[in-house]
């Protein structure tokens, strides 16, 4: 037993590096041509970029379910909700609101905080993950709370249910509600591996499948490349997420990284930009060395900060969302 929850450790923790990488590399690239380093749409490293939307923040969710059902909520819902608040929207006031001041008064940043009074309402830059998983973790309390994914069949009614919200359903962006609605199916898919222990071999050439047959269909219909909120988008990340999950991809330096997720989340922004902005001002303009040094930043300056600020119970509480123990 023990050493089967080291090895599970070992590759969640290999899943969330990935995922870290993933995440970092897309914001030193830039969503956008007038983002990042500038690269024009057909660039290659542009089109891969653009291309791994598909599974950077898919797999964070389904990620964010599956740990979830390890410490699933027990029937006290304001002390989960009180400790939500802490561990997402903490980190997110202090972190979020610093980032957006220096956004501000950066000469060279890519974006500005067009309404301050509407900060936060309308989610700043990556911190709208945080909001959003909270409003995931408000919607399962009451799931759970109604029973509706205590067995396979309700659980499914109730996950195409957020799939038919993930095409359909047009939501507003304050608050990251429309982020909600985005991450759910790929939540509830991860809880759903560890709940009902999906792992057999069918399921996963059933996976493997499903995978193919999207990127085929990704592939034939180019215009739905575009659309985040795509079936064939949903199927494609959903089905890769779980082939990763369920492969045992266990690599220590990726895990190490990993075990850091959480602050890199947070602060590789403040990395990747810096270095982008700095590296330029030296005279560096080659892009693909501006592209490894920025992710190299991005991952191991937040790593860094996050062993500074563990020196300090109330620093962790206010930027981490960690309680003192």
């Amino acid at each position: 037993m023990a050493t089967e929850r080291m090895q599970r450790n070992l590759e969640i923790d290999t899943l969330r590096g990935f995922a870290c990488l993933l995440l970092v590399s897309f914001h030193v690239v830039g969503i956008a041509p007038g983002f990042g380093l500038h690269l024009p749409d057909n660039h290659w490293l542009q089109q891969v970029n653009s291309a791994l939307a598909y599974l950077r923040m898919p797999l964070f969710s389904f990620l964010s379910g599956y740990v979830y059902a390890f410490r699933p909520f027990k029937g006290d819902a304001a002390s989960f909700i009180q400790g939500k608040m802490r561990r997402l929207l903490l980190p997110m006031l202090t972190v979020g609101t610093f980032f957006a001041l220096m956004q501000s008064v950066t000469p060279g940043a890519n974006d500005q905080i067009a309404h301050w009074w509407l900060l936060h309402i309308v989610p700043v830059a990556h911190f709208w993950f945080l909001e959003a998983l909270f409003i995931v973790f408000l919607i399962v309390v009451a799931l759970e709370h109604w029973r509706w994914l205590a067995s396979p069949q309700r659980f499914a009614g109730v996950w195409a249910l957020s799939v038919l919200a993930f095409v359909f359903l047009h939501t507003t962006a304050y608050f990251a509600v429309s982020g909600a609605v985005y991450l759910m199916p790929f939540f509830l898919a991860g809880l759903a591996c560890k709940r009902f222990e999906l792992r057999s071999v069918p399921v996963r050439w059933l996976a493997a499948a499903v995978f193919a047959l999207a990127c085929v269909w990704l592939i034939a219909l180019p215009q739905s490349l575009g659309q985040g909120l795509s079936l064939p988008g949903l199927l494609a990340g959903l089905s890769a997420a779980f082939l990763l999950l369920r492969s045992g991809w266990r690599w220590s330096a990726l895990a190490s990284i990993g075990s850091y997720s959480f602050a890199i989340y947070l602060m590789h922004v403040f990395f990747t930009a810096g270095s982008r902005i700095g590296l330029t001002r030296l005279g560096v303009s080659n892009f693909y060395a501006l592209f490894v040094l920025g992710t190299l930043l991005g991952i191991a300056g937040p790593m860094l900060a996050a062993r500074l600020i563990g020196r300090s119970a109330r620093l962790k509480l206010w930027l981490l969302g960690e309680a003192p123990r």
